[in-house]
């Protein structure tokens, strides 16, 4: 039988298997709902909001309780936060919490909002919200897929503690209203393929690579005129246009698979 709980800690790693020693795939947040399926040991096998499916450790999610859904919520906006025991930035901080979470807002004072968190704490954040959207617009798209320039790449990170390549692209075009699949090979389905001409590719368009493996193993997000924006190592620039020297590399146009077009 399943049940709706609440991830209680500001990022908590989803793994393939019921243990620390599997491989990390995924990534839930601070007050998302996850679903659990089963059960063992320590573990929950769960689904996030996405649909993505893995184990996650019991310590980190907690019973998601009666009338969570009925408040107003308060949707954070900055890349990560601290939440502090009373309305003053000089008090204990307690808990952080990243820009992909919501939180039951319970009161507002001198720029801080109170919130409610999963285990029942209660406790304040800096006013920062952010803004929801239907849809996307391409160079708002461009805006926050800059927000993150220069953060470190981790595997089965969606986070702005640590991105893996597709992570970064589910979570750039979540923040502007679009949900796609969490996997580069998932993304790789979405949308409507494009010639394999750079010239001819838009600002938002999704550009695929393939590397040892018949499957395509990493995405980024053009930028237009053949550069674009990926998590490799860290949030970077680069580019398959050889005149843009500066952030051109080879190796990219060698494991170039094809382009696909999905706003």
């Amino acid at each position: 039988m399943t049940r709706e709980m609440l991830t209680n800690v500001s990022v908590a790693f989803i793994h393939k298997g019921a243990s620390f020693r599997t491989e990390a795939t995924s990534q839930t947040f601070l007050g998302e709902t996850v679903i659990v399926y089963e059960e063992e040991g320590d573990w929950f096998r769960v689904r996030l909001e996405d649909g993505y499916e893995g184990w996650v450790c019991k310590f980190y999610i907690v019973a998601k309780p009666m009338g969570w859904d009925d408040y107003e919520f308060y949707h954070h906006g900055k890349r990560i936060s601290w939440i502090y025991q009373s309305p003053d930035r000089q008090s204990r901080h307690f808990r952080d919490i990243t820009l992909l979470s919501k939180l039951p807002a319970l009161a507002y004072a001198d720029g801080m909002v109170q919130v409610l968190l999963p285990d029942g704490n209660q406790g304040w954040i800096e006013k920062l919200p952010r803004p929801l959207f239907n849809e996307v617009q391409v160079e708002r798209l461009v805006h926050t897929a800059h927000r993150f320039l220069g953060t470190q790449y981790f595997w089965g990170g969606r986070s702005p503690k640590g991105f893996d390549c597709s992570g970064f692209v589910q979570t750039t075009f979540w923040l502007n209203g679009l949900q796609l699949p969490r996997d580069a090979y998932q993304q790789a389905e979405v949308g409507v393929r494009l010639s394999d001409d750079y010239k001819t590719w838009l600002a938002g368009d999704l550009i695929f690579f393939t590397e040892r493996s018949e499957r395509v193993t990493h995405v980024a997000i053009s930028l237009g005129g053949g550069d674009f924006i990926h998590s490799s190592g860290y949030v970077k620039l680069n580019s398959l246009n050889p005149d843009h020297q500066d952030l051109f590399l080879e190796k990219y146009s060698k494991t170039f698979t094809k382009a696909m077009r999905v706003l």
